[in-house]
């Protein structure tokens, strides 16, 4: 039997006003301005910064990696300013000594492995804990010192923390607030800048980044610190690389306001913050 999943949304609307004023409901800022990128050089000297202090952290304490919310914020809008660059394919010259290879079809590698700089800790905690065997996991787990009871308390922090779910309902002000924006532009029949999209695609990716980090957070506090440095270490252990690629920027512009201007917009992000599909 089908049961209707609009009471659903109905509850996680009244959640919702219950947050209404206070620091949990992030709205779009139409004054924020999306980063960009003026000048190459600046931008190479930001990121040799940037990525020195990391390694001094990184070095006095590992778990600095996560836990410390204005290097995040910064390697946020670092890597935004690049990747924004790269689609909107502006010069960026030879960005090796910041550990960005350059293709012959403009894009960027990155060995996160020689630059962990780069990497996100909740992407690499993400990938390590979500749909994952945790039988198997287990057992490496516990080969490198972890108790049953540790791995127990890993488990129950993921089930109880879906970070994905976390994002949606995070993301809901800000993109029913730029959405109102949207249909003030539309009702004065004034185009909506390209700016202001980008700025809301930065202030949503830069609250799901934070969102993101404090989860990563919220994992290690689940582990005592013996536990939280063998995590930490196995993590290490794990290879990855990426590519920072140019893509249609133009087309993603214009499929995010399409998407706003869906007249049952709001009653589908509702939805999908809530975890239901009407």
């Amino acid at each position: 039997m089908h049961v209707s999943s609009y009471p659903r949304v109905a509850a996680f609307l009244l959640m919702l006003a219950s947050f209404a004023g206070s620091a949990l409901a992030v709205e779009f800022d139409e004054k924020i301005k999306a980063p960009m990128v003026k000048d190459a050089a600046v931008l190479r000297i930001e990121a040799r910064s940037y990525g020195e202090r990391f390694s001094a952290l990184q070095a006095a304490s590992p778990q600095e990696f996560v836990r410390n919310r204005a290097l995040a914020a910064e390697r946020f809008d670092l890597t935004w300013k690049i990747q924004q660059a790269i689609e909107a394919r502006r010069p960026l010259g030879d960005l090796s000594a910041i550990g960005l290879e350059k293709g012959e079809d403009g894009s960027y590698h990155i060995d996160f492995d020689a630059n962990p700089q780069w990497n996100r800790p909740d992407e690499i905690f993400f990938s390590a804990v979500i749909d994952v065997d945790w039988q198997g996991l287990g057992a490496i787990l516990v080969d490198r010192g972890f108790r049953a009871e540790d791995v127990a308390k890993l488990r129950e922090y993921v089930s109880t923390h879906d970070l994905r779910q976390i994002m949606r309902r995070e993301s809901l002000p800000l993109a029913l607030s730029f959405s109102n924006i949207v249909k003030k532009y539309d009702k004065i029949k004034r185009p909506v800048d390209d700016a202001v999209v980008l700025s809301y695609i930065y202030q949503r990716e830069k609250l799901r980044a934070e969102r993101g980090r404090e989860w990563a957070e919220g994992l290690l506090n689940s582990l005592d610190a013996q536990r939280a440095r063998i995590f930490l270490a196995y993590l290490d252990e794990r290879t990855s690389s990426g590519t920072w690629a140019p893509g249609n920027q133009r087309a993603g512009i214009d499929g995010q306001l399409r998407l706003m201007r869906l007249p049952d917009f709001e009653q589908l992000a509702l939805a999908e913050a809530a975890g239901v599909m009407p």
